[in-house]
């Protein structure tokens, strides 16, 4: 189970309790996280709906007006759809997220001191059908990672201002440009001809440049 199908399944029934969606949970605290959020809010969405009507003082008992009732119980439900939209109408930020997991699981990545072979580069491509306009002597890291129901390439490129981390994401499309800071990291997801490319540094880098570089540099070829 991908993160896309654990939140439409969690957003269509906040207690949904499987065997595959708790093995998904437990390795992804971004979503681990939603299903805490989504849960808080369905328990608000049902004291909405069962609280009793209020009562006025006095002489004057006036229940509530049904209408009332129901705006309560509509912002209510309104507000759970804002929560879900943040989550599912901005796959880049969910995709961001997990790019940056991702790279927290290698941390041996950043402290490569050797160039990698020739042999090491093509295997770290070969399994995604990408090729690379870019010469070992500038690439410090290569490894073919399972990210997303897919191998992909993850790179370690040398810069002037020190390494950067490259996923060459054939299978996840974005629109435009997203930058993000997170966990210590700065990084970028550009639009490529067959996907993306997310390049991402640690501090607060400028990696615009890089990125464009990359989308020139890789080449789609025929997926294995």
């Amino acid at each position: 189970m991908n993160c896309e199908a654990a939140r439409r399944a969690i957003g269509a029934d906040p207690a949904l309790s499987t065997a595959e969606l708790e093995a998904h949970l437990q390795s992804c605290a971004a979503c681990s996280q939603f299903r805490e959020e989504m849960r808080a809010l369905d328990a608000q969405i049902r004291r909405a709906l069962e609280r009793p009507p209020d009562i006025a003082p006095r002489q004057v008992r006036r229940e509530r007006q049904p209408w009332q009732r129901w705006a309560m119980a509509a912002s209510a439900v309104l507000a759970s759809f804002a929560v879900l939209g943040v989550w599912l109408l901005r796959p880049s930020d969910t995709l961001a997220r997990e790019v940056v997991a991702h790279v927290q699981k290698e941390p041996e990545s950043w402290f490569a001191t050797q160039h990698v072979s020739a042999k090491e580069i093509a295997h770290a491509l070969g399994g995604a059908g990408v090729a690379l306009d870019l010469t070992s002597e500038h690439i410090m890291y290569a490894q073919s990672c399972w990210f997303r129901g897919h191998y992909v390439p993850h790179l370690v490129v040398q810069t002037a201002t020190g390494p950067a981390t490259v996923l060459i994401l054939r299978h996840e499309h974005v629109t435009a440009r997203r930058s993000f800071h997170e966990a210590g990291m700065s990084g970028v997801i550009v639009p490529a001809e067959q996907g993306s490319i997310a390049v991402l540094a640690r501090g607060n880098e400028d990696l615009g440049q890089l990125a464009g570089e990359m989308q020139q540099d890789v080449h789609w070829l025929p997926e294995r």
